[in-house]
């Protein structure tokens, strides 16, 4: 018998547990990301949330060997809440360590 790849990728695709307003139980696919930069970026985005009430964090599967963001259990704290909202209405800035004179450079 052989496997294909696409099958066995199926067969690994990463699911949560989530329940709806009824009670119902239900699996929902989780959302990978290819970089961990990429899981932070958005936990920090659902972190700033005002409904948000649990924590979320970014975390490597064991499974697919991508990222996730998932809850920790900890609840988030409204400093710590105003400290996300704060660090992405913040542009990022560059920091200007020497100029170059481009006249000095010769022309080919």
């Amino acid at each position: 018998m052989v496997v294909h790849k696409i099958e066995i990728i199926k067969m690994y695709k990463c699911k949560t547990n989530s329940v709806d307003d009824l009670g119902n139980h239900t699996e929902k696919q989780k959302k990978p990301f290819r970089t961990l930069d990429g899981a932070i970026a958005h936990a920090k985005i659902m972190n700033s949330l005002e409904e948000r009430t649990e924590k979320v964090v970014a975390y490597k599967c064991k499974t697919c060997h991508k990222y996730h963001v998932g809850r920790n259990g900890n609840t988030i704290k409204d400093k710590d809440r105003v400290k996300i909202q704060k660090s992405l209405e913040r542009p990022k800035s560059f920091k200007i360590v020497g100029k170059i004179d481009l006249s000095t450079i010769p022309k080919k």
